[in-house]
């Protein structure tokens, strides 16, 4: 049968897009699915066989990773796939050497990068605006060298008209998510207004912690952060502001994140504004509609669009602010009830994975053939 090789070095090898999207539907459909991410189990599950990349270099000695690459494109060579799908920026040297070596590559850009670099903190800020200019003329110059691009929203394709995008959107599975009940309480009587995803300070995590401090301890709302720290130092600080009303859950397998949403009763998306975030799709926000969860977050505009009003939005940089909004929905059952249905709806009629699947295999399919 034909085979396709996926490749990550950045994402975790669950990845909701790597994985349980993408590699999960063409092994479903019948392709030979390989994938080779860092940390990845050497085992097969669903149907996809994953293998084992080195971990990245930590962040301090982040220019390590380069000199990795050489070993994984000898790694991907091996498998001697009839397609790749690379995932990461950094990996599209190593999908020229697989192109010139006479393989089909496919490259999925999952972010505006360009807007990524010049929010990026650690970049000296008068860098950022020379370095996005090098790196978007390096991307549009690649992508015509691959046979294909996926890109996970519009505002991505548009950087590159000439390559004739296919657009696959990072929306939910539908039949993943079990529906939450926001308006009944949980066992003990609490409220559980839950973040889930990276733990990082563009997440705004320390402003949600120090938001429990102003809301009414008489509402019996609790705080969940479910996800990893990214940096031992940010970990600091956000352990030392949390307070009895704040739970760190810490990482958890992204197949057990339904049941979680399912027993909440607010979703926090709380990425902070910046350009990047300004134009994209934001996984986390279709999930909580998904789990039909009203939301608290950043008035964006376009996330607002996207979102349908249901949402109280809130400055998500002000801890005040931010317990505003959470006070909002917890005195009021029925607003929890309404914008949380609004948002499953949406899902359901307008984003779901079901179509984007459709078009992920048909461009596979234009790429190698059909399934044996």
């Amino acid at each position: 049968m034909p085979s396709i090789c996926i490749l990550t070095t950045v994402h975790n090898p669950f990845d909701s897009r790597v994985f349980y999207k993408e590699a999960c539907s063409l092994a479903r459909a019948g392709y030979d699915v390989t994938l080779l991410g860092q940390g990845a189990p050497d085992t097969t599950i669903d149907g996809v066989r994953l293998k084992p990349l080195p971990p990245r270099p930590p962040a301090h000695r982040a220019w390590r990773r380069w000199f990795r690459l050489p070993g994984v494109w000898r790694r991907a060579r091996r498998e001697d796939a009839d397609v790749y799908l690379i995932h990461d920026p950094e990996l599209t040297p190593v999908g020229l050497l697989l192109k010139l070596g006479g393989r089909r590559v496919v490259y999925d850009v999952h972010e505006h990068v360009p807007y990524q670099i010049l929010d990026k903190a650690w970049i000296p800020r008068r860098l950022r605006p020379a370095l996005a200019w090098l790196y978007d003329h390096y991307e549009r110059a690649i992508v015509g060298r691959f046979d294909a691009i996926m890109a996970a929203f519009e505002q991505i394709a548009d950087r590159f008209p000439r390559a004739d995008p296919v657009i696959i959107r990072n929306v939910p599975e539908v039949d993943r998510w079990q529906p939450a009940h926001p308006a009944d309480p949980s066992a003990d009587g609490t409220l559980i207004a839950i973040y889930a995803g990276a733990v990082q300070p563009d997440r705004c995590i320390l402003e949600l912690v120090q938001a429990m401090d102003h809301v009414d301890p008489v509402l019996g709302v609790e705080l969940w952060i479910v996800g990893g720290f990214v940096a031992p130092d940010y970990e600091a600080q956000v352990r030392a502001a949390a307070g009895e009303r704040v739970r760190l859950v810490g990482y958890v397998p992204h197949h057990e994140i339904p049941a979680l949403l399912a027993g909440a009763h607010i979703g926090l998306m709380s990425l902070r504004p910046q350009l990047n975030s300004s134009v994209n799709w934001p996984i986390k926000l279709f999930e909580y509609m998904a789990a039909g969860l009203p939301m608290v977050m950043t008035g964006n505009p376009f996330w607002l669009d996207l979102a349908g009003q249901c949402a109280v939005t809130v400055d998500i940089e002000d801890p005040h602010d931010i317990a505003r909004g959470i006070d909002t929905l917890a005195r009021d059952p029925a607003l929890r009830v309404e914008l949380g249905q609004r948002g499953r709806r949406l899902v359901h009629e307008r984003y779901n994975w079901a179509s984007q699947e459709r078009e992920l295999i048909a461009l596979f399919t234009r790429l190698i053939g059909p399934p044996d």
